[in-house]
């Protein structure tokens, strides 16, 4: 079966077509002035007035329990559209990762090891998976809003929000407000899906592209016709000059990998930051509001905050788990410059293998806020920080409630 010309840039094509429907990249063939107009009013009526509705009804609440239950919707919401205006700012560099993957795809192309294709079209179809995993689970949050709607026994909305004017007794305005939210929560959960999805499939493609590097550098002074006949000829020279040509091609692709790291890190750095922010006060919020919630026997609110719950803290796994993936794959990267053929080859070869091992030695990290490096032992330090501050609000909490406190050893 002949396999689709390479394109590693298709592995963030649904993410640029949510952009394009949302307002932020305009797409070709749209009038500069229709398309500004389109955008202006879909993120004002949506990205802008849809939290604001949230935090206004934060500050009317009357107890706790409607405190945590607000307050978890509304941090996850405002910090979902910080990451979406990221991306309006970072939109120059999300066009220059485009140019550089295409050089990088030429690259391949012209190299055409089949190894080397097949891994890249790996991570663009684990990208794509990746994207789609994110509709389902907002489909399925949207989708458990609406339910909750329909079942409940009076009137509710969508998500708690204020509107100044009275829903409760008028069918029109509640009709009209419920309209509106469904619009906003359908625009919020695109706009989500792209931002949680976009910073793991970046790292995808880079770490793709340094799998077919690895493969590129292993090969060196190994897999060649062209060299074993030359070799066969008694042309060593001839040959050793070859395989210092082909290492200096590495090496430039090497420094457009690193090229497209040094940007990836600059889109994906106030991200997620935001991220972790976001999954550490949700995290804690929700542990609150069970406190006040199991009392009531309120079935969907708990769901509902189980639901936030997992969100958060897979959004964090995720990015953590293919930033740690990206790292290992750095490390097998530095390796395969070892592990090619320079025992036999020119003096200038081992002159350049030497310098690049310098540069290779220390492994790529992508780091949020350009401080909390993306790994496996970030999430755990981040999971040990959230429980170990659910535990210090649990205390201050039972403490100003009058609740007597047992400690263990102490009547």
């Amino acid at each position: 079966e002949e396999q689709p010309e390479l394109d590693t840039h298709s592995a963030v094509h649904y993410h640029w077509r949510v952009w394009e429907l949302t307002g932020l990249m305009r797409p070709k063939g749209i009038s500069g002035v229709v398309y500004l107009v389109y955008a202006i009013f879909i993120n004002v009526v949506v990205t802008v007035l849809f939290p604001l509705s949230l935090m206004a009804r934060l500050i009317f609440t009357h107890n706790m329990q409607e405190m945590c239950e607000n307050l978890t919707i509304t941090i996850t919401d405002i910090v979902a559209n910080l990451k979406f205006i990221n991306v309006y700012l970072v939109r120059e560099q999300l066009h220059e990762i485009r140019v550089l993957l295409r050089r990088l795809d030429a690259r391949a192309k012209e190299v055409s090891h089949p190894e080397e294709l097949s891994a890249l079209r790996s991570e663009v179809e684990i990208a794509k998976s990746g994207f789609r995993y994110f509709a389902r689970i907002f489909v399925f949050g949207t989708t458990l809003s609406c339910l909750r709607v329909v079942i409940a026994p009076e009137r509710q909305l969508l998500y708690p929000a204020w509107f100044g004017v009275d829903w409760r007794r008028s069918t029109r305005a509640y009709v009209v407000i419920c309209i509106y939210q469904l619009f906003g929560l359908i625009v919020q959960a695109v706009q989500n899906c792209a931002s949680d999805s976009y910073p793991p499939a970046y790292l995808c493609l880079l770490t793709g592209h340094m799998r077919a590097l690895e493969l590129r550098v292993r090969r060196i002074g190994y897999e060649s016709p062209d060299a074993m006949e030359l070799i066969r000829r008694g042309d060593v020279e001839a040959w050793q000059r070859q395989m210092h040509r082909k290492l200096l091609d590495c090496i430039r692709d090497l420094m457009l990998v690193y090229r497209l790291r040094s940007i990836i890190q600059r889109i994906l750095s106030a991200a997620c930051m935001a991220q972790f922010a976001c999954s550490a006060a949700v995290q804690c919020t929700v542990a609150m509001h069970f406190l006040y919630v199991v009392d009531d026997n309120d079935l969907s609110a708990m769901i509902l905050s189980i639901v936030f719950f997992a969100a958060v803290t897979l959004e964090v796994f995720i990015i953590c788990y293919f930033g740690d993936r990206m790292r290992t794959q750095s490390e097998a990267l530095c390796d395969a410059f070892y592990a090619c053929n320079w025992v036999d080859q020119l003096p200038k070869f081992k002159q350049d293998l030497l310098f690049t091992l310098a540069r290779t030695q220390r492994a790529s990290t992508i780091f949020a806020g350009n401080y909390i490096s993306l790994s496996l032992e970030t999430f755990e330090e981040v999971i040990g920080a959230s429980n170990a501050t659910k535990g210090s609000i649990t205390l201050m909490l039972c403490l100003l409630s009058g609740h007597e406190i047992h400690l263990l050893g102490l009547h």
